[in-house]
């Protein structure tokens, strides 16, 4: 047996360890990732649906403003010089 063929032999032998010894693992690792991201995604669905919930909202914060017209034949000018007035008055 040559130098070579020994390395390979060796390297074989370490290699069938590792993997041997990786498969023992896999299944325990699989569970704790499984577990991981569930509880991930968890946390992330609580949070996307508590975010709203929790946020507290004032009417009197309300900054935005509403223009009701019941009128037909308004002239397109006035709606624009309206909405110039509100966006940059």
């Amino acid at each position: 047996m040559n130098e070579q063929r020994f390395d390979e032999l060796w390297g074989r032998a370490e290699a069938e360890g590792y993997a041997s010894r990786l498969a023992s693992e896999y299944p325990q690792w699989r569970a704790k990732r499984r577990r991981t991201i569930g509880t991930l995604t968890g946390l992330a669905l609580a949070v996307a649906v508590a975010t709203p919930v929790l946020m507290p909202h004032n009417a009197a914060d309300d900054t935005s403003v509403k223009v009701y017209c019941n009128r037909t034949g308004t002239a397109d000018q006035q709606w624009v010089d309206l909405a110039d007035e509100l966006l940059l008055g």
